[in-house]
């Protein structure tokens, strides 16, 4: 192992108790360099866990984990707690199947109590703790560490304001206000801290005891426009993040309070490591391996090749020059969506709402029923937060709304909280939506061109993957299925790259179809498949799949179809692409051998 003093020496944090601030001040360091070193090898949220370190030891040093709740949200800055907790050994698999996972995980360990992966979750989450306390003596403080603009979410503002009015139920919420969410924040909030920012913080004086002078001091500072203090929250800020002694004293001083605190802490997102300290468009929240010397990543694509999100951001733009009425909604996902160029040439047609999907999907309903034609592009798993929008304010009257379902099916790393498996299950069920799935890059401008001409929701989905952006195939602009290969007595059928993964591979005498169209799905080739075998493939949660459609659809027209289907049966995992294809026998080689 490395040569590092206190890293693998910690096993909770009760190691962290008697230490000097000195000491605290050189395991931050030491945490910092760990961190980077070993998210250069495999990869995982890097900037901001090095945004939160200071803050993670102050509370781990102050509150004692896990009779004292500590909530991370979103759950990607846990790095720094899960060493805390004894976890520094397994970080040499980060995200990897039978390693430490990039989010709390209940498996892990005791100390994640509350297990996430989406944003805004931790300040409901926290009402609930504080609820179960009345009666179950066993749960301590309740701490929710909130950042990357998590606070912004309507779910955080709920949480907010039903907490605010309970005044016998105290919880500690500790803002880590970097400025940034996966890039910069957006919006009024945003405006709003920085006012706040602007405001000179006031020192705790311990003999300031009495509640209604700490109340009349803040009222001078803040000048009674401090948002907390309106939901009825004791507010102290902005505290420096980055400084042990400061967010200890702060958090003693919660910690002792009888009533509900909200700390406001200044950080720095990528804080210690150059590169990632400069970065304001998302460049190092999420990395790939890369060299830590010069910032540069490791995984160098061919000219000719592609990830699917950015081949879809540098193929919008000559879509938006033919349209003028196209206009993009993203909920903070300009880069994970490959935007950044869309966003800056067209700044008064794309819009960057903040991590509010909800609010995405109702402000594109109503700006399709005027007449734009919007599309709302984000990763598949964080759609589902807004399935009651695409339903009953886009679905239900039909409106014309183009969706970019990105990272749709297994994705490999982020584990069962970032799967986008369920997309098909969510939305196959509701009346006027088409649901497509495009094989590459041409296919996907093909159907884009036909969704644009289309009078209704129509969702575009894709998954995380590189592709060849130089291939060119046959077009045909219409809302059907294509058949790769002639049909035979055995047929395989699937949608997404995997279709031309399948055209290099399969052995002659097997017939290949491509499923482009997943809702409506083509009734004539299924109709061409009687009396025939056919194996679906899909790498989606099995229940109200493709396959369950095509199944009782072959059923009710009694049509004799031998049909074979695989697919995914629970939340998903850590892993690889290739093990989770091993896992869920989705082996392209495993599909073929078995057809055999």
């Amino acid at each position: 192992m490395e040569n590092y003093k206190h890293i693998y020496n910690i096993k909770s944090p009760e190691y962290l108790k008697n230490k000097s601030i000195k000491e605290l001040e050189e395991i931050a360091s030491e945490i910092r360099e760990f961190i980077i070193d070993k998210v250069s090898i495999t990869g995982g949220h890097l900037s901001s866990n090095l945004g939160v370190v200071e803050a993670t030891i102050a509370m781990h040093y102050v509150f004692n984990s896990p009779i004292d709740k500590l909530i991370f949200d979103v759950g990607h800055q846990s790095y720094v707690h899960k060493i805390l907790t004894g976890r520094a050994f397994m970080f040499d698999q980060l995200r990897t199947m039978n390693g430490v996972s990039g989010f709390p995980k209940y498996s892990e360990s005791p100390h994640d109590v509350y297990e996430v992966g989406h944003s805004s979750t931790s300040i409901s989450a926290m009402c609930g703790f504080v609820e179960e306390r009345k009666t179950n003596k066993s749960i301590g403080e309740v701490v929710a560490l909130i950042g990357d603009g998590s606070l912004q979410n309507g779910l955080s503002l709920a949480a907010l304001n039903y907490l605010g009015t309970k005044k016998n139920q105290k919880g500690i919420i500790i803002i880590n206000d970097n400025e940034m969410s996966i890039s910069k924040n957006v919006g009024g909030m945003a405006q709003w801290f920085n006012k706040l920012r602007i405001k000179k913080s006031f020192k705790l004086v311990r003999s300031l005891t009495t509640v209604s002078f700490r109340n009349a001091i803040k009222s001078i500072v803040y000048r009674n426009v401090n948002m907390f203090n309106q939901l009825g929250f004791t507010y102290i800020g902005p505290i420096d993040g980055h400084n042990l002694k400061d967010l200890i004293s702060y958090m003693d001083y919660a910690k002792k309070s009888s009533s509900s605190i909200v700390l406001h802490i200044k950080t720095v997102k990528g804080k210690g490591y150059k590169f990632a300290e400069e970065d304001n468009i998302g460049l190092f929240h999420g990395v790939s391996p890369f060299d830590k010397t010069t910032g540069e990543f490791l995984k160098k694509l061919p000219n000719n090749q592609m990830s699917f999100s950015k081949a879809v951001g540098g193929s919008l733009p000559k879509f938006m020059d033919k349209y003028p009425n196209l206009k993009v909604i993203t909920p903070a996902m300009i880069y994970g969506m490959g935007l950044t160029h869309v966003f800056e040439k067209y700044p008064e047609r794309t819009l960057d709402v903040g991590i509010s999907e909800e609010n995405a999907c109702v402000m594109a309903g109503v700006m399709a029923r005027c007449g734009s034609i919007p599309i709302v592009a984000t990763y598949s798993t964080f759609f589902q937060r807004s399935y009651d929008q695409i339903n009953h304010d886009i679905c239900r009257s039909n409106e014309h709304v183009i969706f970019l379902f990105d990272h749709a099916g297994l994705v490999s790393g982020d584990g069962d909280t970032h799967q986008g498996i369920f997309d098909i299950a969510m939305l196959s069920s509701l009346p006027n939506i088409t649901i497509a799935s495009p094989a590459n890059l041409q296919e996907f401008e093909e159907v884009l061109e036909i969704a644009i001409h289309h009078q209704g929701p129509f969702v575009i989905r894709y998954p995380k993957c590189v592709i060849d952006i130089n291939e060119t195939y046959n077009t045909t602009f219409l809302n059907k299925w294509k058949i790769v290969r002639p049909i035979r007595e055995k047929n395989i059928l699937c949608y997404g790259p995997v279709v031309d993964q399948f055209k290099k591979i399969l052995p002659p005498g097997i017939g290949l179809i491509n499923s482009l169209f997943i809702k409506p799905f083509d009734e004539e080739i299924i109709k061409m498949l009687n009396n025939k075998k056919l194996f679906i493939y899909e790498d989606v949660i099995k229940e109200n799949s493709l396959s369950t459609k095509i199944i009782e659809y072959a059923y009710l027209n009694k049509l004799n179809i031998e049909i074979h289907s695989v697919g995914v049966d629970d939340f998903g995992c850590v892993g690889t692409l290739e093990e989770l294809h091993q896992k869920y026998h989705l082996s392209l080689e495993e599909f073929i051998n078995n057809i055999k």
